[in-house]
């Protein structure tokens, strides 16, 4: 037993010839690969492939000559075999990020020259190391990516194939870059956590010792010191290949999928389960938002492989529960990619295992179109106008010319800033019966880019806030070297104009009953999000003290004090010795708990309505930041949130959802009748 508990506690070990470790012992020196013939060599043209089930795989061989060399230090040369899906030979699939588009490296293919990315280059001197020739499929070699019709026709065919070169694949072999002092040391915790965790998880005498050794690791690995800003995970799940859309959809149709870092390999498994704190569970996981955060970054495609693995066992893809608006847009808000196209491309092998039918793709075609064609695709698919909970107003209006109804995937929340607002909601949805027991109702033509909705008329916003405004390149999320506190800041300068916008509504009433109205108004952003706060929710009473406090801070002006003092945000009776420091701001646990509970109103704003059944009533809603004064607040029927819509020509722009309060179970439309009703044109 002791000795399974060794090797548990050093995870899942995969070893590598003996001989390449001499290797690299013996050549150090890191050659640049600097082929002398490049200048002088004919380049690589690409031909025809000659059936549509066909797919290119690169033959990759180590140089004869240069069998001592250091992997970093080699070559790059093979040939292109032309082979058929419907009997693929035995090959691996390489998921790796393009980095600078600049062709920097080369390989030579069968005896010309191809021009290739340096993370190219670098992912396949990676693939050699202990290895003489590797059958790898990379979509950079193996699909031509000249810019000439037939070329873009033939990407488009071979994007519509990758299901299957995934799928086909012996082993999806995923690398991250050749590594760091800050890497290794979170490939060295993820894999030391394993151990522990199994044991812990084992019945027996050892599982209460692992248990205990697993509560120290995670002590250690999550706490945040100035060598790790963010805890020592952050050291791997900070690298490129994390934040990108084509990679999930690579990992969740591999069979099985390795994963490289410098020296490190580990398999999919092993990250997945050391970042997940939540499955032992972790004994302080409501303690640190870390603890639910590092889950985050492999979650959805494992989730998604499970799936898709239960579907070629035969199970209908109807028992997950996802619809196409559920799989396409959180990924498309969340990762990034260099063609804003390939934000619906980079699933569409995923979504033909889920029976979801998108169109071809097709990159000579303009963005608006094919935005628009998917926007039609998830609705026709869904049966349903969820979609729109996830679209906010957005600059593509007019960059792109979207209708305003069609989710604009271009950008990313890893670069939302004041001055790049977000054009979509992550995570949006909603249980609430807004609508009572109706039904979505919306007329869609062929081909058309307007959306008709029945829906009734809530009023008219006409007192509007102050959005927050937070900026992902000063946290985490966006890549911040350390957290600033930016996000608090930003908070506490609009949740004054939250509380005048909540004031104007009961101008008569005391300072906590405004206190009161407007924390429930804040707190209905969770109504309508599945972010969920890690902190769990605490009492309206406990929440609105320390609203209270923020209110304060924000109608003094303090927030705008000496940066050379930190502003603390405490109660009076708060312990000060679990203080956190969080860049010019010192707050209590309960006050940093308050703000986590917050969240889901970030990139909201608090609006006050007048309108309803009786022409005067009052509502306070939170929705989306570009809500603006006169803008319409409608409920559309089916719908388990109000909407916010724009005038515009003839008809309507779509501004984004909203929570209202009184109305959230159904009161205002319960209240109606199909006298109410009437169609918005969206446009």
């Amino acid at each position: 037993m002791r000795r399974l508990l060794k090797r548990l506690a050093r995870g899942p070990q995969v070893s590598e010839s003996r001989a390449v470790e001499w290797q690299d012992s013996q050549y150090q020196q890191h050659v640049q690969p600097t082929p002398a013939s490049v200048g002088n060599s004919t380049a690589f043209e690409y031909s025809p492939l000659r059936s549509p089930s066909s797919f290119r795989i690169l033959k990759l061989r180590r140089p004869m000559s240069e069998g001592d060399v250091s992997y970093t230090g080699l070559s790059l040369q093979g040939s292109l075999v032309e082979a058929s899906l419907n009997s693929p030979p035995k090959y691996f699939a390489l998921s790796y990020t393009w980095g600078d588009p600049d062709p920097c490296d080369s390989i030579t293919i069968d005896g010309k020259i191809l021009r290739i990315t340096t993370n190219c280059g670098s992912a396949l001197r990676r693939m050699l190391r202990g290895k003489f020739e590797r059958m790898i499929w990379v979509d950079s070699i193996c699909i031509n990516q000249a810019n000439t019709p037939n070329a873009l026709a033939e990407r488009g065919a071979q994007v519509a194939l990758m299901d299957r070169i995934y799928s086909a694949a012996e082993q999806v072999n995923v690398h991250l870059g050749e590594g760091d002092a800050a890497s290794d040391a979170a490939c060295e915790a993820l894999k030391s956590l394993v151990g522990p965790y199994l044991g812990a998880k084992l019945p027996g005498p050892q599982q209460e010792i692992c248990r205990r050794k697993y509560e120290s690791l995670a002590d250690e690995i999550l706490e945040c010191t100035p060598e790790f800003p963010y805890g020592k995970l952050h050291g791997i799940f900070r690298l490129p290949w994390f934040m990108r859309i084509w990679v999930v959809q690579e990992v969740a149709l591999g069979k099985s999928v390795m994963f490289y870092c410098g020296k490190h390999m580990m398999q999919l498994k092993t990250i997945v389960v050391a970042a997940d704190f939540t499955r032992l569970p972790y004994s302080k996981l409501h303690s640190t938002a870390m603890s639910f955060h590092w889950k985050s970054y492999l979650d959805w495609h494992d989730t998604l492989q499970e799936f898709i693995r239960r579907i070629g066992e035969g199970e209908p893809p109807s028992s997950f529960g996802l619809t196409a608006s559920s799989i396409l847009l959180y990924p498309g808000t969340v990762y990034e990619a260099t063609r804003p196209e390939d934000k619906v491309h980079g699933f569409y092998g995923v979504c033909k295992r889920f029976g979801i039918t998108l169109p071809t793709p097709d990159y000579q075609k303009p963005l608006s179109m094919v935005y628009t064609e998917v926007a039609r695709a998830i609705i026709n698919h869904d049966n349903s106008l969820e979609m729109l909970l996830s679209v906010n107003e957005s600059s593509g209006w007019e960059q792109h010319r979207l209708p305003s109804w069609v989710p604009n995937l271009a950008g990313c929340m890893r670069r939302w800033s004041p001055s790049n607002p977000p054009h979509m909601v992550v995570g949006s949805t909603s249980k609430s019966r807004v609508s009572g027991e109706s039904r979505y109702e919306y007329v869609l033509e062929p081909q058309a880019t307007r959306l008709m909705v029945k829906g009734r008329r809530l009023g008219v916003a006409v007192a509007v806030g102050l959005p927050w405004m937070t900026d992902a390149s000063t946290n985490l999320i966006g890549g911040g070297a350390i957290q600033t506190g930016q996000y608090i800041g930003a908070l506490i300068d609009c949740i004054g104009t939250w509380f005048d916008v909540a004031k104007s509504a009961t101008p008569h009433g005391d300072e906590g009953t405004v206190l009161r109205a407007m924390t429930q108004a804040i707190l209905l952003a969770q109504q309508v999000s599945t972010k969920a706060s890690f902190t769990g929710a605490a009492s309206l009473d406990f929440v609105v003290a320390y609203v209270s406090i923020l209110v304060n801070v924000s109608k003094s002006g303090k927030n705008h004090h000496d940066q050379s003092t930190p502003l603390t945000l405490a109660a009076p009776h708060d312990k000060r010795w679990s203080f956190v420091s969080i860049g010019n701001y010192l707050l209590s646990l309960e006050m940093q708990q308050v703000i986590q509970q917050l969240f889901n109103a970030g990139w909201k704003t608090v609006f006050r309505i007048i309108g309803g059944p009786a022409e005067n009533a009052e509502h306070l809603a939170i929705g989306s930041h570009s809500t603006k004064q006169d803008d319409l607040v409608v409920v559309f029927s089916g719908s388990p949130s109000a909407a916010v819509l724009r005038p515009y020509e003839d008809g309507f722009r779509y501004v984004g959802s909203a929570a209202v309060d009184g109305i959230m179970n159904g009161e205002f439309w319960d209240g109606g009748s199909e006298r109410d009703d009437e169609w918005f044109t969206l446009i």
